[in-house]
């Protein structure tokens, strides 16, 4: 697997190449291209969509819907001009991020002859699907998952994103910056809950940091009790400017902890950070945004892609299409359609198993609005950065801004002004 120096030079010299049109904008076609390199697929060729548009991601998976309906409409543009006789169709389902509906979901997919599903969103999903898509070899490529546990070689599983191991590394350079040398988490009890905290924990002890902690049940609906443990562990480090709490959450067991914090003076008086479970979170904003801005504005790490004239482009249409800007996951989903469906045109046939093993290939030749597309030996996305988004007061309410910048390569943290 390259390192994160390599990533970031050749990212580089791709960029220099599309600048200077050494790289074709998005792609070249399939091996012979022409008619023939696609006549044994479908005129309608299915993609599902394993989507979060209720639950407590909905606030998310509205906007991944979009960009993948972008997405689709941008390929068969595309492939209009290569003058394939195919169209490209989602199929979308609502997985409400639970488990058993996003089984049942690929089940429903599979079953109307789909073999290539974007999402789910999160890691507890893609852990359920995953025993039924290899078994039906049916390739799953979620823009989200990070669970480092799913980080499984020649499965049918991809992810465009970082695993958590990523992650962990920049929460804790980023409690570290802070001036923060004891912490007081709060997580999720599921897979990806569990994941992040124990890469955070290994990476901010390593550094000489102290750490306690709080599980909780995903499906509890009140968490006052978990709270109450929260604040001890804040008394107990002494509530001052060396002690930060750290939140591991979805958006609406998020408001819940923050629901319950909101009165507690010894919560209210340390630095709040958060995860990409709370990035950009409309819910946060609108139902938690005075109390997260008096505890430093919940500083929200995720996977962020450097700036580019695509997705620059791609931050317009979407802006134009929702109303508000896309969450970075958004990008993720977007060329994830796009790898999918180059794949699908390359393989010149629609099979689970011959698309699984084009895909990385065709990954890694692929520089979109997220960046460069490559995967490691396990499918999942080598490396990257991490902006850090913080809510904040404005004349005109309150609002998501990003606060910094975590770069692997130094790992090192960037704040901005």
């Amino acid at each position: 697997m390259p390192n994160a120096r390599q990533i970031i030079s050749i990212a580089v010299a791709l960029i220099i190449g599309i600048a200077v049109g050494a790289v074709a904008m998005q792609f070249v076609g399939p091996a012979g291209a022409g008619a023939g390199a696609v006549k044994q697929l479908p005129k309608k060729i299915p993609i599902g969509g394993l989507f979060a548009l209720s639950g407590p991601l909905s606030s998310y998976g509205k906007r991944h819907k979009a960009a993948a309906e972008l997405a689709i409409k941008d390929i068969n543009e595309y492939v209009a001009k290569l003058g394939y006789d195919v169209e490209f169709v989602l199929i979308p389902e609502d997985t409400k991020v639970e488990k058993e509906e996003a089984l049942k979901d690929i089940q429903t997919l599979a079953a109307q002859g789909v073999k290539v599903v974007l999402g789910p969103l999160a890691s507890s999903e893609v852990a359920t699907v995953k025993g039924f898509a290899d078994e039906n070899e049916v390739v799953v490529i979620s823009h989200s998952s990070t669970f480092p546990g799913l980080a499984v070689p020649d499965d049918f599983i991809f992810r465009f994103v970082p695993t958590d191991v990523f992650q962990g590394k920049a929460l804790a350079r980023v409690a570290l910056s802070l001036g923060a040398k004891k912490v007081a988490v709060i997580y999720r009890g599921d897979e990806w809950g569990e994941g992040l905290y124990n890469a955070f924990k290994e990476n901010f002890e390593k550094a000489g940091g102290v750490v306690k902690a709080v599980k909780f049940d995903p499906q509890a609906r009140e968490l006052s009790a978990e709270v109450r443990r929260l604040s001890d562990y804040v008394k107990e480090f002494g509530a001052g400017p060396d002690v930060a709490v750290l939140m591991i959450s979805f958006e609406d067991d998020g408001l819940a902890v923050l629901s319950a914090a909101k009165d507690d003076p010894a919560l209210m008086s340390v630095v709040w950070l958060g995860t990409d479970g709370t990035a950009m979170s409309s819910k946060i904003l609108e139902n938690a945004g005075e109390i997260v801005v008096k505890v430093g504005g919940l500083m929200s790490t995720i996977f962020g892609p450097a700036p580019n004239p695509k997705k620059e482009e791609f931050d317009r249409r979407m802006k134009e299409m929702l109303g508000e800007a896309p969450d970075p996951y958004s990008y993720n989903i977007y060329d994830a359609a796009w790898v999918a469906a180059l794949a699908i045109l390359e393989a010149g046939v629609y099979d689970g198993k011959v698309i699984k093993e084009v895909l990385p290939d065709v990954a890694s030749r692929y520089y979109g609005v997220s960046g460069w597309c490559l995967l490691d030996e396990a499918g999942d996305r080598a490396g990257g950065d991490y902006l850090i988004y913080k809510i904040v007061k404005t004349d005109g309410g309150y609002e998501w801004v990003v606060a910094g910048r975590y770069s692997l390569a130094s790992d090192s943290v960037t704040w901005f002004p």
